[in-house]
């Protein structure tokens, strides 16, 4: 065998590697807030009023595209982000959480540590509802641990 046989044996399979990971093929999304981008129904066209109303509209309108048939999930939503912000896309929590060193607020709709309150009324309860799917798997297990804990 030739020295230079064993420096170039590694590179194909490198290469094909790096190839899986530049193409990704099973659309694998890097952490689950690229999820949200991920859902359909979010067009930039429509702009949601920044209301309490108009954000429970959208939000009840999203829960189909997570699987979120059932009216209890609805219900439970409506619980959980009512004791959370009241549906207020301005809501913003003084009080500082400590997370890996770094202080964060809560802020938005679903008082999500470091979620900025100006952001548009879609985008807080894509997040919301990204967070709840990925932690809890539904509304109804997010407000069963509120309950509990008083935060979720």
């Amino acid at each position: 065998m030739r020295f230079y046989e064993n420096i170039f044996k590694p590179i194909p399979s490198f290469i094909f590697v790096l190839g899986i990971i530049i193409i990704n093929p099973f659309h694998i999304p890097p952490d689950p807030v690229a999820r949200a981008e991920d859902k359909p129904v979010i067009m930039k066209a429509i702009l949601v009023e920044r209301t309490p109303e108009a954000a429970k509209e959208f939000a009840k309108n999203r829960l189909d595209d997570y699987g979120w048939k059932n009216p209890v999930e609805w219900e439970c939503l409506l619980s959980l982000w009512t004791r959370e912000s009241n549906w207020r896309p301005d809501a913003y929590n003084k009080k500082a959480v400590y997370q890996n060193g770094e202080k964060l607020h809560a802020g938005g709709i679903p008082q999500i540590l470091g979620l900025d309150p100006d952001l548009s009324v879609e985008e807080q309860v894509t997040r919301g509802l990204v967070y709840i799917e990925h932690r809890y798997s539904n509304p109804c297990s997010a407000w069963r641990f509120w309950e509990r804990n008083f935060w979720y």
